[in-house]
């Protein structure tokens, strides 16, 4: 949980970055006005800019963080930090399937898959798997407390 969050702080950074970067070039060729410009055509071709995909993945990754150092905290078989790194995990994946299968509003249809993307869904899988192995675990332990 937390190798995910850091690299999804990590991918917020380096979008982040490419904005600045981009917005820099813009501006020193055409003025500052480039820079409006490129996000008014981002809402109307209704795709996120580098900027607001950095949000994203800030968001995701500050998450993870704190959802990890729970699961590490509390080892009295609490279910709901392994419900919602299930649900949380598997929903990314799905929606990052999504991105690059169908045209979504707002996101487009994302042909860019990187090392990066790929080790973030492998973590998440594994994410999904652990989480489900330890419901079922608490599951069963709770069973047999409850019989003996």
């Amino acid at each position: 949980m937390i190798s995910t969050g850091a690299l999804y702080l990590m991918v917020a950074s380096d979008e982040y970055n490419d904005y600045k970067q981009e917005a820099g070039a813009a501006t020193n060729e055409q003025g500052s006005e480039s820079s409006e410009q490129e996000s008014e055509e981002e809402v109307e071709s209704g795709t996120f800019g580098p900027q607001h995909e950095a949000v994203f993945f800030g968001i995701i990754g500050t998450m993870y963080v704190p959802i990890g150092l729970w699961i590490l905290k509390k080892k009295d078989q609490t279910k709901t930090p392994y419900i919602i790194s299930l649900i949380g995990s598997a929903g990314l994946i799905v929606f990052y399937v999504a991105t690059r299968t169908v045209d979504l509003p707002l996101v487009g249809l994302q042909t860019d898959i990187g090392i990066q993307d790929t080790l973030a869904k492998v973590l998440q899988g594994t994410i999904v798997a652990i989480s489900g192995f330890m419901l079922f675990s608490i599951a069963k332990h709770r069973k047999v407390s409850k019989l003996a």
